[in-house]
């Protein structure tokens, strides 16, 4: 498929801010009606007020972190009639630190929103796109989920499930209509730092969120995975050449807490 050719309406998880509200932005324009769903509702009328002169706007706020999140964000859309043609697996967050030093409920909460809540909205939606042989799945992994990630392991652990999940999709829904892409960010200029509480300069500088957002929905429908930016394609790939000891143990110097 060359260039964007979606229609209907996108679905987008974690749209209140960040990555979600700028793929918010890039899809209104491209005329697709939206949900918008994240835990602030008065940021998510925020963006659906500035949204709502081009395309249908719909806000469900919902804590995705929950069990059975998935099914109650379903629900909604079916009773409002709405189907969904693109699903934008975009919220998540991430923990740092010594893995014994966080506490265990903040790492649980991030793996039920970076890991089983997009595997359950794409239970949800994938079916009704299949029936109707139109539509497309994001999935947000980052180059953290290509290596070892010291004193980001469990986020690293879930980027890695989000990277395997829909490249695995991307062969799996080959010749249906529906097709999968994963994007995998390197640092970004968001609030995920801040919702870490993580203060790194990365090497090479932060991308912005508009570049990284038009890129994904530039490759849509056309390649399985992408990476913004040359040296974080380089740092990416150059993993599988390094042994698994050597890339653990630079991260973790890279890495490391400051004491």
């Amino acid at each position: 498929m060359a260039g964007f050719n979606y229609k209907g309406t996108a679905l987008v998880t974690g749209a209140s801010s960040g990555l979600g509200a700028e793929f918010a932005k890039q899809i209104a324009e491209k005329g697709m009606d939206l949900v918008l769903v994240a835990r602030s509702a008065e940021k998510l009328e925020s963006l659906a007020k500035e949204l709502s002169n081009k395309v249908k706007v719909t806000v469900i706020p919902a804590d995705l972190a929950r069990e059975n999140a998935a099914t109650a964000v379903k629900k909604e859309t079916d009773s409002r009639g709405i189907e969904i043609s693109l699903l934008v697996n975009n919220a998540g967050v991430g923990t740092y630190g010594r893995l014994q030093d966080i506490e265990p409920e903040k790492d649980h909460s991030m793996t039920m929103l970076n890991c089983v809540a997009p595997i359950d909205l794409t239970h949800a939606y994938l079916p009704g796109m299949l029936e109707r042989k139109h539509g497309g799945l994001i999935f947000l992994s980052s180059i953290a989920g290509y290596q070892p990630t010291p004193y980001f392991a469990a986020y690293g652990a879930t980027k890695t499930f989000n990277l395997m999940l829909g490249e695995s999709l991307w062969e799996e829904l080959k010749g249906t209509g529906v097709t999968s892409l994963v994007l995998s960010p390197g640092y970004t200029k968001t609030q995920f730092q801040e919702t870490a509480d993580v203060d790194l300069t990365p090497p090479g500088g932060f991308k912005m969120a508009d570049e990284v957002v038009r890129l994904a929905l530039r490759k849509l429908g056309r390649k399985l995975s992408v990476i913004p930016g040359k040296r974080n394609k380089v740092l990416a790939w150059s993993i599988r050449f390094t042994p698994r000891f050597m890339a653990a143990k630079t991260a973790g110097i890279l890495s490391r807490p400051k004491q």
